[in-house]
């Protein structure tokens, strides 16, 4: 019952990496296909790009992947390590997700697709995901988009604090308020949160900021009054609505 061309080609892995072999579990719904590459390979640093041998490999971690009919697959592989003279021991990059997920990027690439027409417990159920794997994808995607932003201060940004896993736990986001979009994820909501956002800018930069939505927050309040230049009251002024 092994297709090991069908699942090469679903996966989409190419040369230098193969499918060794595929293990159906019928009373569990779920599909195990383990990769492997060929022997003898030069492989990129992944900070730098310089070619080099094999040095060891990773432990074998498992990605989630897209379903094989209502069946959950997943994909396993020893990902090889290189020893770069400048950076040290590091593990290359792989064809089919990022560094430290769990999910293959086509998989990623489905979930975000649906995290956009759902709320994420509604995502959460139709991926077959837990709440917190649904957010952490939402937030890599949304980190991936920040760094091909190009770093402009908008004249009117949103802050506000999002709960995340059971509730005790917190973000700060940072919005552009005319483009809809968000320009920045912190960690927790105290006042450090806010100003690794205002630090990202020279002050000549925020000061173009006109107008801040904010909820009455002494921690994001601070941080305000701390980084956004006051102007006077005769001209333009950068207002905090609470």
């Amino acid at each position: 019952m092994e297709d090991i061309e069908l699942y090469g080609y679903l996966l989409g892995l190419e040369s230098p990496w193969t499918v060794e072999r595929v293990k159906l579990d019928i009373i569990g719904q779920r599909v195990d296909i383990w990769a492997t590459h060929a022997e003898g390979l030069r492989w990129a640093c992944p900070e730098c790009g310089a070619m080099m041998p094999l040095y060891d490999h990773a432990p074998e971690p498992t990605w989630r992947h897209l379903d094989s009919c209502q069946f959950k697959t997943f994909l396993h592989a020893r990902p090889p390590r290189v020893n770069c003279k400048d950076h040290g021991v590091l593990q290359v990059r792989l064809p089919w997700a990022d560094e430290k997920a769990r999910f293959t990027a086509l998989f990623e690439r489905l979930a975000i697709d649906v995290l956009g027409i759902c709320d994420v417990k509604g995502a959460s159920a139709i991926l077959r995901i837990s709440w917190d794997e649904a957010w952490h994808i939402m937030e890599r995607a949304v980190s991936r988009g920040l760094k091909r932003k190009k770093k402009r201060i908008p004249k009117t940004i949103g802050v506000d604090e999002k709960s995340v896993g059971q509730g005790h736990d917190y973000i700060t986001l940072v919005n552009n308020v005319d483009r809809a979009t968000v320009d920045y994820i912190g960690d927790d909501r105290k006042q450090e949160s806010l100003d690794g956002y205002f630090a990202r800018f020279p002050e000549k930069k925020r000061e173009k900021i006109k107008a801040i939505a904010v909820d009455i927050w002494d921690p994001y309040l601070a941080s305000i009054r701390n980084h956004v230049p006051p102007r006077p009251r005769r001209r333009s002024s950068s207002t905090v609505i609470t």
